[in-house]
C-alpha cells in the first residue's frame, strides 16, 4: 500500500511537503505541486482519514441535525437543496457528514439529543424549529462549534437564515397592490421560526393598508402538497372565500392550486396564489407559480462555510441573512369583480 513516505520519495521531496499539497497549504511551488499531484495520481495514493484525524485531534466528521422524520425530509425539495449546499462545501474541506433525523414527528429534538450525546463529531449544523428552543441552552454549552440554519435566539450560536420577513412582506404587498383584500394564509403545524417571521411580514403588509389578519382566513398544513390541498378546500368552501391565498411554502401552494381546480376555479381569474421557496415544480406548474425565492443551496453553503471557519479557529461570525427574491409568474392577477 502506497504511503505518504513513498509518495515523498518518488517525488524527491519531504513528507511534510506532500502533506502541504494534500491539505492545499501554501508555500509549495507550482512545479513541485504538479509533480506531487502526478505521483499521487500514478500511485493511487489515498491519505488515511483516521491518521489525519488523529494527528489533528479531529474526526473529520460533522453532524447535520434535521428535526424532521426521514419521510418529511426527503419529500422536501428545499431541504434537499440545503443539504446539497452543505455537502458541496464539506467536500472542499474533506469532511464527512453524519445525518441525524427525528424518530417521529412528535420527537423533533430527538435527533439533536442523540448526536449531542456522541463524541464522534467535530461540529454540527442544526436545522432550527420552535420544538428545539428548549434545547438552546444545551446546544450553547456544547464545546463543538455549531451553526443553526434558522434563528438561533442566542449569541452563542451562529445562525444563517433567509429574509423570511422581507420576502413575505413583498409577496403580500404584491397581492394588496393588485386589489386583493380578502387574503387567505396557509401556515403549518410544524413551526420553524421562519414561519413566524413570514407571518410577521404578512401582518405588517396588512397593517400598512389599515387591515388585519382575519383568523378565519388562516388554515394549517404540514408543508406537504396534500395538506395544502386540504387547507385550500377549507378556505375556498367558506361562504365568503378569499380572492387570494398566500401559502407559506410552495408545496402547500401547489396543493391550494389543486383544490381550486377541483372546485372549478380558474387561476388567476378566480383565485390568486403565492408560495414561498421557489422549488423546481413551482416553475413547471400550470400556470407557473408566483413565489418568493429563498436559495436553499446558498443557505447550506454559507452555514457549512461558517462551521468550517470556526473549526479552523475563526471567531464567531455575525448572523448571516440570505436575501429573498419575489418571482412573479402566472398565478396572481386582479381580483374578479
Amino acid at each position: 500500500m502506497t504511503t505518504i513516505d513513498k509518495v515523498a520519495k518518488l517525488a524527491g521531496v519531504s513528507p511534510a511537503t506532500v502533506s502541504k499539497v494534500l491539505n492545499n497549504r501554501p508555500y509549495v511551488s507550482a512545479e513541485t505541486r504538479a509533480l506531487i499531484e502526478r505521483v499521487i495520481a500514478e500511485t493511487g495514493f489515498v491519505p488515511s482519514q483516521r491518521a489525519r484525524g488523529l494527528s489533528k485531534r479531529r474526526s473529520y466528521i460533522f453532524g447535520l441535525l434535521i428535526p424532521y422524520t426521514p419521510d418529511q425530509l426527503f419529500a422536501d425539495p428545499h431541504l434537499l437543496e440545503c443539504i446539497r449546499g452543505i455537502e458541496d462545501e464539506a467536500n472542499t474541506h474533506d469532511y464527512n457528514m453524519l445525518l441525524s433525523t427525528a424518530r417521529a414527528p412528535a420527537e423533533a429534538a430527538s435527533a439533536c439529543v442523540r448526536l449531542m450525546r456522541s463524541d464522534v463529531i467535530d461540529g454540527a449544523i442544526i436545522l432550527e424549529t420552535l420544538d428545539l428552543q428548549p434545547f438552546t441552552e444545551v446546544l450553547s454549552q456544547h464545546e463543538a462549534p455549531m451553526v443553526v440554519i434558522g434563528y438561533a435566539h442566542t449569541d452563542d450560536l451562529h445562525s444563517v437564515h433567509a429574509d423570511d420577513y422581507g420576502g413575505a412582506l413583498t409577496a403580500m404587498r404584491h397581492l394588496l397592490g393588485l386589489g386583493h383584500r380578502r387574503i387567505g394564509v396557509v401556515g403549518s403545524v410544524l413551526r420553524p421560526f421562519a414561519l413566524e417571521e413570514r407571518l410577521r411580514g404578512v401582518r405588517e403588509a396588512l397593517t400598512e393598508r389599515g387591515l388585519h389578519l382575519d383568523g378565519g382566513l388562516i388554515a394549517m398544513g404540514d408543508f406537504s402538497l396534500e395538506s395544502g390541498e386540504i387547507a385550500g378546500q377549507m378556505l375556498l368552501k367558506q361562504p365568503e372565500p378569499p380572492t387570494a391565498i398566500f401559502a407559506l411554502n410552495d408545496r402547500m401552494a401547489l396543493g391550494v392550486m389543486r383544490a381550486a381546480r377541483e372546485l372549478g376555479l380558474s387561476i388567476p381569474g378566480d383565485l390568486s396564489v403565492i408560495g414561498f421557496d421557489d422549488i423546481q415544480p413551482a416553475a413547471l406548474s400550470t400556470p407557473p407559480l408566483t413565489t418568493v425565492r429563498q436559495p436553499g443551496f446558498a443557505l447550506g453553503e454559507v452555514a457549512a462555510r461558517a462551521l468550517f471557519a470556526q473549526l479552523d479557529g475563526a471567531p464567531l461570525p455575525q448572523p448571516s441573512i440570505i436575501s429573498t427574491e419575489f418571482i412573479a409568474r402566472g398565478t396572481t392577477g386582479l381580483p374578479r369583480a
